[in-house]
């Protein structure tokens, strides 16, 4: 078994499609882990509580712990400039301006000594698995133009994130995420779900050129697959008590384009993900009322582009909208999901004013790349690619464009930044929500960015977060450390106003009014 399994390690960093005849026959078997613990106690809560020096920390049934300091997480210096015009829905609105002196000092603690503080932290309260390892990068804040010419950028806190393995191959999942960020004061937030597990003996896998196989089967025939082994660990909510190996699928296009990185089982005869119930097809031409009020929409493409988990993600996303008396305007997935609902109708075929951009906040799950999302596979209405140059989101409604996707804002491609890529599609927009990296597969990410963005207050915490932040700690809890989300917005070249601090309608302290494009747009991008 141990020369087995030194064959297996020393394959299994990256196999591609164009690599399906490496020899991997004795890649025959590897280990089973049972669970020994899941999550913590209230006793190991509260000397977490201590080791940091919070004042509160959330625990949830299942033993997820988090904490987030509502007047530090990410913290961006801004000044209160007063109301400014009514929304188009005739909402409030308060004005906010960069204040830029501010930014420039403000003042992080190095990435070494962020990762020997969070490890001396979690080993004082002892919930630092054995095999958790740190990495340390920085929150940034950045301003550029249009041309990609950078104006500032600054850093607004060290976060240190866990990556897990075991034996040596990557243990990954909603279940194995531990993130502790500090600023110049001390730690600003904490996120700690993980499990601890043992040997349970081994399961027969099938090798890493059938891996590749199955991964091109899922993806597609435009994805060029890379894929590896990788051990998935569940959210904690589910209850697990062994977890075996699974293939990770990623990959790129022929345009650079990116799926969302999957995972499916590697042991031999184990059932795949299968399709879930469908939508009934929606017709070519539907007369459609213009939303009225405060509302959201949805759309996704699912198992037609290979990815396993967007229905139950968008379902997340819906329910959490209902819970929270959120109107839901539409959801299209897979075949239903169209390019024509997010192109503007300046262009052949556009309608984005009677779905994405005719409500407040609109989710979409999909590939990606940094100049845009894509439809293959699963429709063609009227392109299967909307581009960064069919965007044109405000105009009507649309404040929060929140895509669930791969490399939206990375920070460059095709010789354009993410500024010049994406910049003409603020028409009154006040966010893009996205990723600067590859993002993987998740069935509950829109869930919980609904959560923070429109939880209910209790006593002095559990406040709604702001868009920007809810969906930074979304992409936390459900993404690996290697991913990076992102937010970006236009800032005005008089007074350097900007839509840094929206809340959700209804939600805390405000929404700043709609801004058109004025050729300054500002980033905040950090690590999951």
């Amino acid at each position: 078994m141990q020369r087995k399994l030194t064959v297996v390690l020393a394959l299994s960093s990256l196999v591609t499609a164009g690599a399906v005849g490496v020899a991997t026959a004795d890649a025959t078997e590897l280990p089973v882990y049972g669970v020994k613990s899941s999550g913590l106690d209230q006793e190991q809560t509260q000397k977490l509580q201590r080791a940091f020096g919070l004042k509160d920390v959330q625990r949830s049934e299942a033993g997820a712990v988090s904490f987030a300091d509502e007047q530090r997480y990410q913290y961006l210096p801004t000044v209160d400039k007063g109301q400014g015009r009514p929304d188009e829905d005739g909402n409030d609105t308060t004005q906010t301006a960069l204040d830029t002196e501010a930014i420039k000092r403000i003042k992080t603690i190095p990435t070494e000594d962020a990762a020997k503080r969070a490890q001396e932290g979690l080993r004082a309260a002892g919930v630092l698995p054995a095999n958790a390892t740190p990495s340390a990068q920085y929150t940034t804040f950045e301003l550029s133009d249009a041309n990609g010419r950078n104006a500032l950028t600054a850093n607004l806190d060290t976060s240190v994130s866990y990556t897990f393995q075991l034996d040596g191959l990557p243990l990954e999942g909603e279940g194995a995420n531990i993130r502790v960020s500090f600023d110049a004061q001390g730690v600003t937030a904490v996120s700690h779900a993980a499990r601890t597990y043992d040997k349970a003996g081994t399961v027969q896998v099938n090798d890493l050129a059938y891996g590749a196989k199955l991964c091109q089967k899922y993806l597609g025939a435009s994805v060029k697959p890379e894929v590896s082994y990788v051990y998935v660990a569940p959210p904690l909510e589910e209850k697990v008590d062994k977890i075996e190996p699974s293939f990770r699928c990623a990959g790129r296009n022929d345009d650079g384009g990116a799926p969302q990185a999957i995972t499916l089982p590697a042991a031999v005869g184990a059932e795949l993900p299968q399709p879930g119930p469908g939508q009934e097809p929606r017709p070519d031409a539907q007369f459609k009322s213009q939303a009225v009020g405060t509302q959201v929409g949805s759309e996704g493409t699912g198992n037609c582009s290979g990815l396993p988990n967007t229905v139950a993600n968008i379902g997340t996303f819906n329910t959490e909208a209902s819970n929270h008396g959120i109107a839901r305007d539409f959801t299209w997935l897979n075949a239903n999901a169209w390019e024509s609902d997010f192109k503007d109708p300046m262009f052949a075929g556009g309608d984005d004013t009677n779905w994405a951009d005719d409500v407040d906040l609109t989710y979409w799950q999909g590939h990606g790349s940094g100049t845009g999302f894509y439809f293959t596979g699963c429709s063609n209405h009227t392109d299967n690619k909307l581009a960064n140059t069919d965007a044109r989101w405000g105009q009507n409604d649309v404040e929060w464009m929140s895509l669930f996707t791969c490399l939206i804002l990375e920070d460059s491609t095709g010789g354009q930044t993410w500024a010049q890529r994406w910049g003409q599609s603020f028409r009154g927009l006040h966010q893009i929500n996205s990723f600067t990296t590859i993002s993987y597969n998740s069935a509950n990410h829109g869930g919980k960015f609904g959560h923070y963005m429109w939880r209910s207050p209790f006593l002095w915490w559990n406040n709604p977060m702001k868009v920007r932040d809810a969906w930074a700690q979304a992409s936390i809890d459900t993404q690996p450390a290697s991913v990076r989300w992102a937010t970006m917005g236009p800032v005005t070249s008089s007074g350097g106003l900007g839509n840094f601090n929206d809340f959700f309608w209804g939600k805390g302290t405000g929404v700043g009014p709609d801004y058109a494009s004025t050729g300054l747009f500002w980033r905040i991008s950090g690590a999951s």
